[in-house]
């Protein structure tokens, strides 16, 4: 039986208890009703007692950053996260409408500027590393693979769908980065051509129209440094212009031996308000790297662990990679007033790649030797992205209904060749040791082709978020798109070959969203995308690989909407996958000499996922996420492969969890202790060859942190406590093994004037 002050905490939040046993939530409902947490109690925190100007604009000011024009005269819903003091975001600017993530039917994880400062999180791995549902596998020279529900994410660069620039791609320091937007699952409808993964939205910081500079310096464990300073405010005393400036820099080595990374990062953001309606914003940035290239450890031959050493270094102690990145970005939004306005992005990113290496390709013997291959490659990518779009609300038979219309185009276009020096052209690399391999620096073999790969694809959507009742909205919408990818050898010049291209290829999405009670909604929603395939049957070429996905869940937000909570359920169906036709002759192809194939593969990845982001008490925030993924390969030119999982590092169980605390009253901010901690638990996976598998294992760090005074605070990381042994990537017997970090420890100190 409830008791009087249960019954008043329901009845306090407005929901009966009637409703409550009714929709069977009777936990978060009292959560929702607890007294004694109010909207400005749980909000505050240190970087909030400065009291900034910009943070307490109210409803009708005029705008101050593009951001801010973004969400004008949207009250409760600021998409921005810097200097909000709080994990959690008012609002998803990735969906174009800016809606908040319970009217959102997919699951959408936001890592908030607050999070990666209390982790001091430094790097886009580790940052994803923190978001629910997402496996990140390093490539040992400072780039990485990212997946969600068993397939690979793509990238959005503040909305703006880019083709590459994600998968094995160098990434700028996250100092630049305001957020995070994850939206698992396929996103056709502004991405495009897509795998079923999802999209991971890079959203920058922007200026402020008042003074503001923080920085921080951390030092740590392998002589790892990082140091970063953000400076931003008005430009001109009207405010009309604002700026904002970001340098930062990393200089380590890492556990394992003969390796070193060093990198430099500068951002640097104009706005112009040309009007109190319109708003320019300009952009660049820069990155610069040396980075010793790793290919990981190899494993026995069966595939079993060859247990060695977590310091151990395989490979020439020369090899490395630069990769220096520059991108110029603009916008321009305007407000035209009746909730209407339009935003028009655009970007360039010039990547110029060098990797000089070795590897080893054979199998390791007893006496630790192996044989291996130098290679040397060079990689030049050109990223070109517009993304154009119209938004606002119409009113029709009473009630309120949200519209979004844009186009999008996206190019990529790589320049690259590679060579090769294998133990049968020089048998100088055979028989040699794994961990000191007598190999010169001065063996480069000789590019002689290159290859210019153009990918483009373009695309124009449009989606409506219908008010059917003023507690059921009606999501529905969809995009038509046009792919093509081509190469040609630039050696020889020969002419361009159109290896993929499909025409007016529609991915429809539909959503239904219910608020059962005000603080909580249901959803169900349909999405859909595509993936161009190069292989070919007696027809022509295959039909593009299809990737569909029914989810379905619940969403909760408690405490005056300062803590989030989701339950989602999914299941993706990827059809078309190319089968090889063994029944007949090699007749396809543009030569008619090739195999045939038949669009008839299917792979299927179902399971659940559990969030919960934000302030659960005053000054007590939390991420917590577990993740339960069933991926198998239903039907597969190899009848041997059916029924296995489809995904390699991919877990069936992945637990996730970071919080912190600060031992202080609301509004203190001298003399206060905090304590922090997080776990990341997964169950056994395996990697890109089946007999490499690991067990489940568990991770646990911890932190301290002393805040002086509001401008200084003083935080010491320890990763991995119990020095767990652990493999956080597998590949095959030869390489792309990876050990997790061992117990290490980390001092950082950031200012905030």
């Amino acid at each position: 039986m409830a008791t009087v002050e249960q019954s008043a905490a329901w009845e306090k939040s407005g929901l009966k208890t009637r409703a409550l046993c009714r929709y069977g939530i009777v936990l978060w409902s009292m959560t929702a009703g607890l007294p004694g947490v109010t909207a400005e109690a749980a909000t505050l925190d240190e970087s909030q007692k400065k009291k900034i100007p910009q943070q307490q604009t109210k409803e009708n000011d005029e705008p101050t950053s593009v951001e801010s024009l973004v969400v004008w005269g949207e009250r409760n819903k600021k998409a921005t996260t810097d200097g909000t003091g709080s994990y959690v975001v008012k609002a998803v600017s990735m969906s174009k409408m800016l809606l908040r993530l319970d009217e959102i039917p997919q699951s959408v994880s936001v890592l908030s500027r607050q999070q990666m400062r209390d982790q001091n999180l430094n790097t886009v791995d580790d940052a994803l590393k923190q978001v629910p549902g997402v496996n990140v596998n390093l490539y040992g020279d400072g780039t990485a693979g990212m997946t969600s529900r068993g397939y690979a994410l793509t990238p959005q660069f503040d909305g703006v769908p880019s083709t590459g620039g994600l998968q094995m791609s160098q990434q700028f320091d996250v100092a630049i980065y305001d957020r995070l937007e994850v939206l698992r699952g396929p996103n056709g409808m502004f991405q495009g051509s897509a795998p079923p993964g999802g999209s991971v939205n890079f959203v920058r910081k922007r200026p402020l129209d008042q003074f503001k500079a923080q920085g921080s310096f951390s030092g740590g464990s392998w002589d790892t440094f990082h140091a970063d300073a953000d400076v931003t405010g008005p430009l001109t005393e009207s405010k009309r212009v604002t700026g904002r400036l970001v340098v930062a820099g990393t200089d380590r080595n890492f556990f394992y031996q003969k390796a070193h990374d060093r990198r430099w990062t500068v951002y640097a953001d104009i706005d112009v308000h040309i009007t109190n309606h319109t708003t320019l914003s300009m952009s660049a940035t820069g990155q610069k790297n040396d980075t010793t290239r790793f290919m990981g450890l190899p494993r026995a031959a069966d595939g079993s662990d060859l247990h060695l050493s977590r310091n151990s270094f395989v490979g020439a102690d020369w090899g490395h990679t630069t990769s220096p990145m520059y991108e110029l970005g603009g916008e321009l939004e305007h407000r035209f007033g009746a909730g209407w306005r339009a935003r028009l992005s655009g970007r360039h990113r010039d990547t110029d790649t060098s990797l000089h290496y070795t590897y080893i390709n054979s199998a390791v013997t007893s006496q630790k030797k192996a044989n291996f291959v130098v290679a040397n490659s060079v990689i030049r990518d050109q990223y070109d992205g517009v993304d154009l779009y119209f938004t606002g609300s119409v009113h029709l038979l009473g009630r309120k209904h949200d519209l979004v219309i844009g186009g999008n185009y996206d190019s990529d276009v790589m320049t690259d060749g590679g060579a090769s020096q294998n133990s049968r052209i020089n048998t100088g690399l055979s028989g040699l040791n794994i961990f000191d391999p007598v190999i010169s620096s001065d063996i480069q073999p000789d590019i002689t082709t290159m290859y210019r790969e153009p990918t483009r694809q373009a695309g124009i959507y449009g989606s409506a978020r219908i008010e059917l009742l003023r507690s059921l909205h009606l999501l529905m919408g969809g995009r038509i798109s046009f792919y093509e990818y081509k190469y040609k050898n630039i050696s020889t010049n020969t002419p361009y070959v159109i290896s993929q291209k499909n025409n007016a290829v529609p991915t429809p999405y539909l959503g239904l969203v219910w608020n059962i009670v005000p603080n909580i909604s249901a959803y169900v929603s349909f999405t859909d995308t595509f993936t161009p395939q190069s292989a070919f049957g007696p027809s022509g070429r295959l039909k593009p690989d299809l990737g569909q996905q029914i989810e379905g869940g619940l969403k909760g937000n408690f405490f005056h909407r300062n803590l989030n909570v989701t339950l989602a359920g999914y299941r993706v169906i990827e059809r078309n996958k190319a089968i090889e036709d063994g029944s007949l002759d090699p007749i396809c192809g543009r030569t008619g000499t090739s195999v045939c194939y038949r669009a008839a593969g299917k792979v299927r990845s179902q399971g659940m996922e559990a969030e919960m982001i934000g302030r659960i008490l005053p000054g007590w925030d939390i991420n917590a996420s577990y993740t339960y993924n069933d991926n198998v390969i239903l039907k597969d030119s190899s009848s041997s492969q059916e029924g296995l999982a489809y995904a390699p590092n991919s877990p069936k169980h992945l637990f996730k969890l970071w919080t912190r605390y600060r031992f202080a009253e609301p509004g203190q901010t001298r003399n206060v202790w905090s304590i922090g901690g997080g776990v990341t638990a997964q169950s056994s996976t395996f990697g890109t060859t089946r007999t490499v598998t690991q067990k489940s294992y568990v991770v646990a760090n911890a932190q301290i942190g002393y805040q002086l005074r509001p401008e200084l605070n003083i935080t010491l990381n320890a990763n991995n406590i119990s020095n767990t042994r652990y493999y956080q990537r597998l590949g095959n017997i030869y390489y792309y093994n990876y050990y997790g970090e061992p117990r290490n420890f980390m001092a950082t100190v950031q200012s905030v004037f």
